[in-house]
């Protein structure tokens, strides 16, 4: 066991002894089974967005669930993945809390998965798959497999059993609760936005919260307050006009693969900082109560290294959680020749292409940096053509092209740790001695700034830093599960 499994273990074990006397720790260990029943059930519904029919598939389950535990539901209507809504009023509320989580998932490749397969979810323990029953005792520690159970179907699941406890015990929710289920949040949130553009009033509440996103590597509860925007491109560089003899024009024709790798390895240093001019000119500084929030978190750069096989990262000196609010450049996918996966042959391909991807942060502009990136690639020497291959008198007229196709980007939000109702939701978390961190900023991107323009807003990760999300055997670990039940339930019932 790693040194980080080893920590996360010891903070569950902690935080589930804090726990014990609780009303809703007390439902939950009554309905343990019923609560994983339910989420196998969800994650066994195909959902990769673009197949509407799975997607309304998993809506028409999801309303279901949702009604059974009293929500008013509407969805929408139209191509695409539908939105759901639910609406839950209590009698005396404090106010009206909004709850977003997508239901939508990444796409799969079934031969790729090594436990059971993404949509066929199974439960594993330290010694392979477990067979449920009736009589099985669960283990906190044992994992369910499949496609979205940490990224988003398991706090979805988590949302439910949460009200149905604080109904069961009679103790809430005290809030009122609108829930929004995006169907689309891995493709782009189009139906999300449209529908958050039409029904503003809907979702407006006291304080929003998305519950997305990975807690922290030290296995303590996450609390994040801004995420990741986006922008990228893809490049493309070319030689001759076909593909030709790898003997017989070796050493004359241009070759592609090699001009894309200089290309690209000069928009970073040897520590991994990303040198293009004016790349970090804009970044928002963090303040003093968010360089504090991070410097509280436990320091787990060791323990990383460890468990993903890294013996030096990039820039060293500086932790990751620093490192998570400052701009990244990232190649995601590089061809040349038809890649691998064709049949191999002895010839210089015509072009090579890479996909650039940039994670943006607070102050940052989509479409300046995606400028910047290529008004570095032109100051290497390249033509750039936009959007279309060069023409004849283009090749023949310039030694080095590139084309570039930028993608639609996205601004990072950030809102401050010290709006009030942020500190009452610290507040209810750590009311029994839980520790948690304030993340400035989540790595990963969302629809948080629909929300933060409009309210107070923030984040909140339940599910285990080692999830595989957006990967093969994406996991949920039960014990995770277990405790985002009972946190939802402190949300549900905290006061201001």
């Amino acid at each position: 066991m790693t040194r980080l499994l080893a920590l996360v273990f010891a903070l569950a074990a902690a935080a589930a002894l804090a726990a014990q006397s609780s009303p809703i720790a007390t439902w939950r260990a009554q309905h343990e089974r019923q609560i994983v029943d339910e989420l196998l059930q969800l994650v066994a519904i195909p959902n990769v967005a673009g197949s509407d029919a799975d997607m309304r598939r998993n809506v028409e389950h999801l309303a279901g669930l949702f009604k059974r535990r009293g929500f008013t539901v509407e969805t929408t209507e139209g191509p695409g993945s539908p939105v759901l809504f639910a609406s839950l009023d209590a009698p005396s509320p404090r106010g009206t809390l909004t709850l977003y989580i997508h239901y939508d998932g990444q796409p799969v490749t079934a031969s790729e998965w090594t436990r059971c397969k993404p949509f066929a979810p199974c439960v594993y323990g330290p010694s392979g798959e477990v067979p449920l029953s009736p009589a099985t005792t669960l283990n906190p520690d044992w994992r369910v497999y499949g496609r979205s159970v940490s990224d988003d179907k398991g706090p979805i699941v988590a949302v439910l059993n949460a009200v149905e406890a604080l109904k069961a015990t009679g103790s809430g929710p005290t809030w009122n609760l609108r829930v929004v289920l995006d169907g689309e949040e891995e493709a782009g949130s189009r139906n999300f936005r449209r529908f958050a553009a039409a029904r503003a009033d809907a979702l407006k509440a006291d304080l929003a919260m998305t519950l997305d996103g990975p807690r922290h590597p030290s296995g303590r509860p996450t609390m994040y307050y801004g995420v990741r925007g986006g922008a990228g491109l893809t490049l493309t560089v070319f030689g001759a006009r076909s593909d030709l003899h790898s003997g017989n024009y070796g050493n004359w024709a241009p070759d592609p693969s090699m001009r894309l790798a200089r290309l690209l390895v000069s928009m970073k240093d040897d520590t991994g900082r990303v040198v293009i001019r004016g790349f970090y000119d804009d970044v928002t500084p963090l303040t003093p109560t968010e360089l504090k929030a991070i410097d509280e978190m436990p320091n787990v750069e060791a323990a990383l290294k460890k468990d993903f096989l890294v013996a030096q990262p990039e820039r060293a000196e500086q932790r990751l959680e620093r490192k998570l609010n400052e701009p990244t450049l990232s190649i995601l996918t590089m061809e040349a020749g038809g890649g691998f996966s064709a049949a191999p042959r002895s010839a210089i391909p015509a072009s090579a292409a890479a996909r650039i991807e940039m994670r943006l942060v607070h102050g940052l502009d989509p479409a300046k940096q995606t400028r910047l990136v290529v008004d570095h690639i032109r100051a290497q020497g390249y033509f750039i053509v936009e959007g279309r291959d060069p023409s004849d008198e283009e090749r023949l007229t310039h030694p080095l092209i590139a084309r570039v196709d930028p993608r639609g980007g996205s601004n990072a939000p950030r809102v401050s740790m010290d709006e009030p109702m942020a500190r009452a939701v610290v507040a209810a978390l750590t009311a029994n001695g839980r520790q948690l961190v304030r993340l400035p900023t989540l790595g990963g991107s969302m629809p948080f700034q629909t929300f933060s323009d409009r309210m107070p807003t923030v984040g909140f990760s339940m599910v285990n830093h080692d999830n595989n999300q957006h990967g093969p055997d994406e996991n949920l670990r039960l014990g995770h599960l277990w405790e985002g039940i009972e946190m939802m339930a402190a949300i549900m019932t905290m006061t201001r």
